[in-house]
């Protein structure tokens, strides 16, 4: 997480907008086109099958077709590079911190 903060920083983001993504989609700190895209790569990121229709529908009152095909492709590409670079442990950061370690530990006898 901690490469991404840091270029949301260097997009302009705002701190609290930064924090308020561990709420869900902002929970207001954002327009409602941004909000939908975030709740939509929120929705695809932990199980796209929970991108429903509502969702899509929320979507499609701010995006073109070809905007939420844009959308889906750059957070489909993001959830591929995080789980590449996390599975190789590659800190892409550009900070000292490591990359996110796994969230429990490993049974060594499990190989």
């Amino acid at each position: 997480m901690a490469g991404h903060t840091a270029l949301a920083r260097q997009l302009g983001y705002t701190e609290a907008e930064i924090e308020s993504l561990d709420r869900e989609a902002g929970a207001g700190a954002f327009d409602p086109a941004l909000r939908a895209a975030l709740i939509y790569a929120e929705k695809m990121t932990r199980d796209a099958h929970k991108a429903s229709d509502a969702v899509f529908a929320e979507l499609k009152k701010h995006y073109s077709d070809s905007e939420i095909l844009e959308i889906t492709a750059v957070v489909a590409l993001a959830n591929y590079w995080n789980r590449f670079t996390t599975a190789l442990r590659i800190d892409l950061s550009g900070t000292d911190e490591p990359y996110d370690p796994p969230s429990t530990p490993r049974d060594p006898s499990h190989g």
